[in-house]
Parts: C-alpha cells; structure tokens; sequence
C-alpha cells in the first residue's frame, strides 16, 4: 500500500535542532486513539494533522518543540518500516521520538502500550502515553539519546521468541512498557500549560533547587540550613556539598508544577559540557509542610520523570555523585521506595 507523506515541517535554517516526537494512528480503534491523546495531555508544541494538512514551524517559545499527532486513515496499519521510510525525505524535521497506535495499544486499556523508536534510528520498544509526554519535555536536553537506548533495552517492543497459540500468555510474558508504573499513580503525572510563562532555568551548577511554595518563609530557612549545613552524620565536609546546589528563590514560581519545571531547565548553552546532576529538586507546599522538609526530586535524565523524596541532607551528596557519575538514581530512589510520588 502506498502512504501518502507524512505532515513534517520544512526545514527552516535553524530547524534541525528543534525537538520533539510524532504520534501516528495507525489502528482503527477510536477509544484506544481518544484514551492515548487524553493521556498525554496538553502538552508544548501540540499540533494535530488531519489529512492533506502541513504542520506549522515550531513556535518561538523559550525551548522550541514540536508534537506531531497524524490522524490520518491512509497511514492505518501502518509499520515502523513505513514510518521510518517516510521520515528519509530530504529537507523535513525529523522527530527525536517517533510513536504508534497500535493493535497492542488498542488491546491494553490499562497501560495502552505504544510502539516507539527513535527517529535517527534504533530498535522498537514500549512505552506508556504518560511515560512519552515526559520525555516530550525534556527532549531538548544534550543527551537524550543515551536515555532512549536505555527504553530499548528496558522494553523491546518483540522478543526473541515467536508468539504460539496463546497470545495471550505470550503476552503477559513480555516486559511492561517504560513507564508502567506511571499510569497507576493517583494522581498522575500531567502536564498542563502555566498561566504565566515561566522562564528558563539554566543549570550552571551541579545541583539546582527550584521554590514552589512561598507560604512559609520560616520552613524555607529551616529548609536552607539543613541543605548547607548537613546535621549529625554529615559534619565531615567532604560529605557537605550543598553549596554546589544552585537555588531559585524566585515567586514567578510560585505553584510550578514538577513538569512545568522539567520542560524549563535547560543546560548552560555557554558550557554544555559542564558536569551536572539530570535532576532537579523542587521545594514545594509537601516540603515546607513536611518537618524534614524532604525535597521532591524528578530525574530528567534516565528514569524522566520517576520523582522522589530526598532529605536536604542528603541533596548535596546526591546531585554531585550524580554529576560525576558515582552512582545513580537507584542509590536513592531504593533508599525510600515508598516515598516515590
């Protein structure tokens, strides 16, 4: 069957380095396809394409994004093959992520599993809608790549064995899509667009610390004190690297959520090289409440999005260990599994 082109935007001067995903419906079922779209929210840079329609260039917004949904009939039953093929055209965009509606989709409803690859290249995986909107935010970031080969690995979309009469079964054996879990959190995670623009946060530092709730100064210093000046167990001062945590102490803040703030940081664009933690820790309403104050930390990096609670003791150990590649998320998300939000 021949498909028609794909609705990708010319390329401008500059266009190459904008970022961003492609959905493409290629099954017939209108519930899945409703489901998946609800799922990943209103998210930047959204654009539905309809048959015979040409996307728009990328808005001029602080980071530049693009997500493609192609509704289209002529383009269902569509195969990766397809896709990538169609995406080989000279002078069009072509996504960092590329996914399908596909039959599987349409047959979980819990987790409505879609078919992924990256659009440079690579194997097919899994993914959930949700798991895919919060890669969408951070797809601007150096880097990426290494976490999409990291969702292959994690959740080939085939195994390497062949299906036998019980579907069914051979279904249950196969790895949970990347980001499983995410579509049972309650509630989940979900982007929604700030009432205000918020402006960027460059990281320039290893760590940085965003305030979200300005209702109690007295819990922020408290906060402050034990980020900079860790208590019984942390006085030796090479356990002490708060001050490599830059703070935004700024009210343009105020009630950000964890993925306004993740489709806001931004790598230092004059030193992108600099070693930096692929997390950012924000001091919200649960932190000031909380007489530990304990910080919630969402990865943009490797687990995006899988957010955590950490004391501020510990913040400054984490972010600069993470910086230098001494450990990982694992070391602290498994400290306090029951604490993951």
């Amino acid at each position: 069957m021949r498909r028609p082109a794909l609705p990708l935007p010319l390329l401008a001067d500059d266009a190459a380095s904008v970022s961003g995903m492609l959905l493409v419906r290629a099954d017939h079922d209108d519930e899945a396809w409703d489901d998946v779209c609800s799922r990943l929210g209103e998210l930047p840079g959204l654009v539905v394409s309809g048959p015979g329609h040409q996307a728009p260039a990328a808005l001029e917004e602080p980071v530049p994004r693009r997500l493609i949904l192609v509704d289209d009939p002529a383009w269902r039953g569509a195969t990766p093959e397809e896709v990538s093929e169609a995406l080989t055209r000279d002078g069009v965009w072509v996504p960092g992520l590329v996914l399908l509606v596909d039959d599987r989709t349409a047959a979980n409803t819990r987790l409505r599993p879609l078919l992924a690859f990256r659009g440079t290249g690579g194997d097919t995986f899994r993914i959930t809608p949700r798991q895919a909107a919060l890669t969408h935010l951070v797809l601007h970031r150096p880097y990426l790549d290494l976490t999409l080969q990291c969702f292959e690995e994690w959740a080939p979309a085939e195994p390497g064995w062949e299906p036998d009469e019980d579907v069914e079964e051979w279904e249950s054996e196969l790895p949970e899509p990347v980001g499983a879990h995410l579509e049972s959190l309650d509630p989940p995670p979900r982007y929604e667009p700030p009432v205000r623009a918020l402006p960027l946060l460059t990281q320039e530092n290893a760590g940085l610390l965003v305030r979200t709730d300005f209702s109690d100064d007295a819990a922020w210093a408290s906060l402050l004190g034990a980020l900079h000046r860790p208590g019984p167990g942390y006085g030796d001062p090479i356990d002490d690297f708060g001050d490599y945590i830059e703070t935004v102490d700024d009210p343009v803040f105020g009630g950000a959520t964890p993925e306004q703030l993740m489709a806001s940081v931004r790598v230092s664009p004059e030193d992108p090289d600099q070693m930096i933690a692929d997390v950012v820790l924000v001091a919200d309403r649960a932190s000031m409440r909380d007489p530990e104050h304990r910080l919630l930390a969402v990865p943009l990096e490797d687990r995006v999005g899988w957010a955590f609670r950490i004391t501020p003791e510990m913040a400054g150990t984490m972010v600069v260990n993470l910086a230098v590649g001494n450990q990982g998320l694992e070391d602290y998300t498994d400290v306090e599994p029951e604490a993951r939000l």
